[in-house]
């Protein structure tokens, strides 16, 4: 049933609101909130929305169980290469996979503060060529975070960054390392050392030091790095490769 009421939303406007929270007029705001024929079409737009998503939301991704097998290295070798070749463009299982990880107790390793000073190294400084501007969580809501997830390129080496959110609302940082270089395996960037500092310091010193840093983590087997419990603000990230310096800048972390 249609209403006849001049303030009535249009079909466009209900499908907006719906689905997208695109905001009404105050007139038409105030008619929704009077009219039980128009909420009862609002009602229906949301219904079939909520439908849809559920038919069809990441029917390509692999499903939690396959997740953590991955996680626990428990796959064929084959299932195992689809699965990380995915993970790297789903901005959602890198979230899930990161969270799994922390869940199966794999610790972070804890760079040692007295390691030698590190010897001169070739700088590069990352260039962003991708974004994406949502996410949408396995249980089918839409979280908004401003320009994320991130590709940027170094050379022949790919950094994808995610951001994510603990469950008790910690932002996490989330990156893979993958090589462009056919011959290079991602096992090269096991164990390299990243950081997270201000955007505030001046990223060109040459006396950075590892105790002025936000974050610290550790590239694992699988190219992977997690910054936990990151702060609001604006960041260089910092990633030591074998024989150069990695240098992100931009990465800005604000109010979600």
């Amino acid at each position: 049933m249609d209403c006849l009421d001049a303030m009535a939303p249009n079909d466009e406007e209900l499908l907006g609101f719906a689905l997208d929270e695109q905001p009404l007029s105050t007139t038409t705001s105030e008619h929704l909130e009077q009219c039980e024929i128009c909420q009862q079409r609002l009602a229906e737009y949301k219904l079939v929305n909520s439908s849809i998503v559920s038919q069809l939301y990441r029917r390509l991704c692999p499903s939690g169980t396959q997740l953590s097998l991955y996680c626990a290295d428990l796959l064929p070798d084959e299932e195992r290469t689809r699965i990380a070749s995915h993970i790297l463009d789903c901005p959602l299982c890198t979230a899930e996979v990161a969270v799994t990880r922390r869940f199966m107790a794999q610790p972070l390793l804890e760079p040692s503060r007295e390691a030698a000073p590190l010897v001169a190294v070739r700088r590069i400084y990352a260039t962003l060529f991708r974004q994406q501007a949502q996410l949408v969580l396995r249980n089918g809501h839409t979280v908004s975070e401003k320009a994320w997830p991130r590709q940027y390129r170094a050379e022949a080496t790919d950094i994808s960054l995610h951001l994510s959110r603990a469950s008790n609302g910690d932002h996490m940082l989330l990156g893979i390392l993958t090589s462009a270089n056919s011959n290079e395996s991602v096992d090269a960037f096991e164990g390299a050392q990243a950081e997270l500092y201000s955007a505030q310091q001046d990223s060109n010193t040459e006396e950075r030091k590892l105790e002025n840093s936000i974050c610290c983590a550790m590239v694992d087997d699988l190219g992977n790095i997690v910054f936990s419990r990151v702060p609001l603000g604006e960041y260089i990230m910092v990633v030591h490769l074998p024989g150069q310096e990695v240098i992100i800048e931009g990465i800005g972390i604000e109010r979600g």
